[in-house]
């Protein structure tokens, strides 16, 4: 199957992590974004400030972060998203920001590049990967593939996904254990529907009990993240589903969207954006 992959303009983790602070210290406030971001850039050839916008902070930073899905929101009202928090947050402890950023890399991989699964197959000199990888996907040339599938492997080298000595190959240890931490089935479940009640509670308090599943989703990632355990988006989602669907005390109202919009939880093939919860005592 040929596969559309996006071009990470922007692709270096590091830099990346700096950005998503930027976001994260001054959401809601777009001039302040910007000028947070573009201080990341130095300025060596004079650009104009509107220049320096529209190529570095629009033109390479956003459309990077949310091809990432580590931002949310659009215009004045940008914002990290639960996996962007994740890792803003796990910078306390360098092993568990690398594995963050691994968990979410790989879960980008399966989804859409699927590099990942050719590469475990062999070790690959780069030339053969590119020609191999080329044949599977789209681009208007030769040229724009390549471009695409070198700036995702580099990502997936910087996260220590694969290893370039003497060719490119996995790196095991690090590939077994990101198996590990995204697989929802192994989360504990019990906890899971400890902290969703729990986090939701909290969040309902100053909003008449209609929470975004969006910041319900952050909450009980970064509860997760206390106890040195990731829960990415898609984990949650997975777990989410079987909540709703198991707990019978609790009488669950889904929301859906006025709108467009991004990241929006999905259940029985349809999109929600909010959720009510009522014990159902209480409406006897």
């Amino acid at each position: 199957m040929i596969r559309k992959i996006p071009l990470i303009k922007e692709y270096r983790i590091q830099k990346l992590t700096k950005c998503l602070e930027c976001f994260d210290k001054f959401a809601y406030h777009r001039e302040k974004q910007r000028d947070c971001v573009l201080e990341l850039y130095p300025n060596t050839s004079n650009k104009t400030l509107e220049h320096r916008e529209k190529s570095i902070f629009r033109g390479m930073v956003i459309p990077s972060l949310r091809y990432l899905g580590l931002i949310i929101g659009f215009g004045d009202i940008i914002k990290p998203s639960a996996n962007g928090k994740l890792i803003i947050e796990s910078q306390f402890d360098n092993e568990l920001y690398e594995r963050c950023w691994r968990a979410i890399i790989c879960e980008i991989d399966k989804r859409t590049f699927n590099f990942l699964e050719i590469i475990k197959q062999r070790k690959f000199s780069k030339n053969d990967l590119i020609e191999v990888l080329s044949d599977q996907i789209e681009g208007a040339s030769f040229k724009q593939k390549k471009e695409r599938i070198e700036k995702w492997l580099s990502i997936l080298h910087q996260v220590g996904l694969i290893e370039y000595p003497m060719g490119i190959s996995l790196n095991e240890n690090n590939y077994k254990q990101v198996l590990l931490d995204i697989d929802p089935d192994l989360k504990n479940f019990e906890r899971f529907c400890e902290c969703v009640i729990g986090e939701y509670y909290k969040l309902s308090k100053s909003s008449a009990g209609i929470v975004d599943i969006r910041e319900l989703r952050e909450a009980v990632a970064l509860m997760f993240l206390k106890e040195r355990d990731i829960l990415t988006e898609e984990q949650f989602d997975h777990l989410f589903r079987k909540f709703i669907s198991t707990t019978p005390y609790l009488h669950i109202s889904l929301g859906e969207p006025m709108g467009a919009d991004q990241k929006l939880f999905e259940y029985k093939g349809k999109f929600y954006k909010t959720i009510i919860m009522t014990r159902k005592e209480v409406l006897k």
